[in-house]
């Protein structure tokens, strides 16, 4: 069991223990050193106790949420403390941007979690203040917490705090309209900070780093929080940087001499894809021992091609280290141990489409087998089973069921939704056995090893066969060249009788001389003689239409609401009279209202 009673006594241990320490750096441009800043872990706990005096003074109470609104930098983690240390619960969200859809889902959030106070920086306090005024939330207390102007830390109250206090809500990527904030407590941070320590070979000496986001599970629990309870150095960039200029976060990676740093698949995608020889040379990844790919499914294809890229680079093969976690579990479920190489294996499709986890044979033909990427063990303290998502029975190893969890990290439910709470966090198995969590995901347990195949929810079942959208997606970009950095999304619409949709991004002057119908022939011949299925649908966009997660995961239910709404920036499209329909009903539908 964690050895302290709560976030805050840690970190006040960890700034009487090694105070002048590094905590948290931050660099704008890791290719120039003169553009990085950090704080000490003294210059934390006086800061925190700072900022909770500052939300004590302006009358948010112990158990009140705050929204976190905060660009990339070092006042999120000051903030986040902050709160931590006036026991509010703080609710980490994204910056409002441009973007109608993500500013409305901002204020649903605030409306959900009921936010006393928004806390953010002077640079950035207008822009928030314009949003709140925007949605209707013009009385919400806009404070901003830049040191220079914080009252003194004498001034704080500490709070009563103990392993249930709840510390924050991680909200979950969905619909504007059903905000679902997950409610971590302090014990759940603390003991998935030890399974994690548990899973992987990390001590106080190892440093961190890395561009993910901090309002995201996998940037707030893998590049925050877990660095500092064991007392470690994370040092932080920008995602926009990340996405604009990839070859930048391996520059962290060598000028700060990093060796862990999480992100999702695409992410090493992008990097194989993107970062020139130019760019490569002089870079020294060798010191990277934990480069964690924590999207599920995680693809063969890429950590091969990653390891093959980069090795002129000193990078390990086995430093790529992939892994399983979740918002409702706190983070970290599984993962890798270090110095392993990845366990890949090649599994029967046949198989796969009646739920079976069989090893294909040695002179299985190429498109009888796929490649399963192993998201490692589970971790100390972690219990998972493979369940008959139907009737809620165990079932055998080998067989891919869903994946039910308990263990100390399974967070406390969503924030004032019992009934979701209860369908999600309060399950009992046909046996009798309570207190599980649903993860939504497919997945096997298979020699020690956790195999995620999939969501149910995405799941395609089409004439009696389960096909996973991500191998026909993967599929889809084959099929051109320029497909390989782009995003695809197939699902059915049930208002088109089921029918089956693909939605690619696409540069029409990036085809060459393939024209838009020629490649959605190929589309539609590529699935049609690999998976034996129709497509009668198959819509090419603009980049960046297909929806993706914070974490990069596809977004198929949301791209098919803006498919249907007419919301999407259509390239080309050969579409079936029963999409069309379903189209012209949600018009009407829409007009009506």
């Amino acid at each position: 069991m964690p050895e302290h009673e709560s976030l805050v006594a840690l970190l006040r241990e960890r700034a009487t223990a090694h105070g002048g320490r590094p905590a948290v750096g931050f660099s704008s441009d890791p290719a120039d050193p003169a553009a990085y800043q950090e704080t000490t872990y003294a210059e934390l706990d006086e800061t925190a106790r700072r900022t909770a005096a500052l939300l004590q003074g302006e009358g948010v109470d112990e158990g009140d949420r705050v929204l976190l609104l905060h660009p990339p930098g070092l006042g999120f983690p000051r903030g986040f403390a902050g709160c931590l240390y006036a026991g509010v619960i703080a609710v980490p969200a994204p910056m409002p941007d441009g973007y109608r859809r993500q500013r409305e889902r901002l204020a649903g959030i605030a409306r959900d979690a009921r936010v006393r106070a928004v806390l953010t920086d002077t640079a950035t306090a207008a822009a928030v203040t314009d949003w709140a005024r925007e949605c209707g939330l013009e009385d919400l207390p806009v404070l901003t917490a830049d040191p220079c102007s914080l009252p003194p830390a004498g001034e704080w109250r500490e709070p009563a705090l103990g392993p249930r206090t709840v510390a924050f809500l991680q909200y979950t990527s969905g619909s504007t309209s059903e905000p679902k904030g997950v409610v971590v407590d302090h014990g759940n941070v603390l003991a998935n900070a030890e399974a994690f320590r548990g899973t992987v070979d990390v001590r106080q000496e190892t440093r961190w780093g890395g561009w993910l986001p901090m309002y995201h599970d996998f940037g707030l629990i893998g590049l925050l929080i877990t660095p500092l309870t064991l007392g470690s150095t994370t040092v932080l960039m920008s995602p926009a940087t990340f996405l604009k200029r990839p070859h930048l976060w391996l520059r962290l990676m060598d000028a700060y001499d990093l060796q862990v740093s999480p992100a999702p698949d695409f992410a090493y995608d992008l990097c194989t894809q993107r970062i020139t020889d130019a760019q490569l040379a002089g870079l020294d990844l060798s010191r990277w021992t934990h480069a964690m790919n924590g999207s599920e499914p995680i693809r063969a294809r890429t950590l091969t091609a990653f390891a093959e890229r980069f090795a002129a680079a000193g990078l390990r093969g086995d430093a790529l280290t992939p892994g399983y976690g979740m918002a409702e579990a706190t983070l970290c479920v599984s993962g890798s141990p270090s110095y392993q190489p990845p366990v890949i294996t090649a599994v029967d499709v046949e198989a796969l489409t009646k739920d079976e986890f069989r090893p294909a044979g040695p002179s299985a033909p190429a498109e009888a087998v796929r490649l399963l990427v192993s998201s490692g063990r589970l971790c100390p303290g972690v219990e998972a089973v493979a369940v008959d998502p139907a009737d809620g029975r165990v079932l055998p190893e080998g067989t891919i069921g869903e994946l039910w969890l308990r263990g100390p990290s399974i967070a406390r439910g969503y924030w004032e939704n019992e009934g979701q709470s209860e369908l999600t966090f309060g399950s009992v198995t046909r046996d009798g056995l309570g207190g599980w969590l649903r993860t939504g995901d497919l997945g096997v347990l298979a020699d020690g090893e956790l195999y995620v195949t999939g969501r149910i929810k995405e799941l395609l079942i089409l004439h009696g066969r389960n096909l996973y959208p991500h191998d026909l997606e993967a599929a889809v970009r084959s099929t051109h060249p320029a497909l390989g950095r782009t995003a695809t999304a197939v699902f059915t619409v049930p208002a088109a009788g089921d029918q089956l949709v693909v939605v690619q991004e696409t540069r029409p002057a990036q085809l060459g001389a393939t024209t838009a119908d020629e490649l959605i022939d190929r589309v539609k011949q590529v699935l049609g003689s690999e998976f034996g299925v129709a497509v009668p649908n198959v819509v090419l966009v603009r980049p960046g239409e297909v929806q993706r997660t914070t974490s990069g995961k596809i977004q198929r239910g949301l791209t098919r609401e803006l498919l249907l709404d007419g919301e999407l920036r259509v390239v080309h499209q050969q579409v079936s009279p029963g999409l069309e329909h379903a189209r012209a009903t949600r018009a009407s539908a829409g007009a009506a209202r």
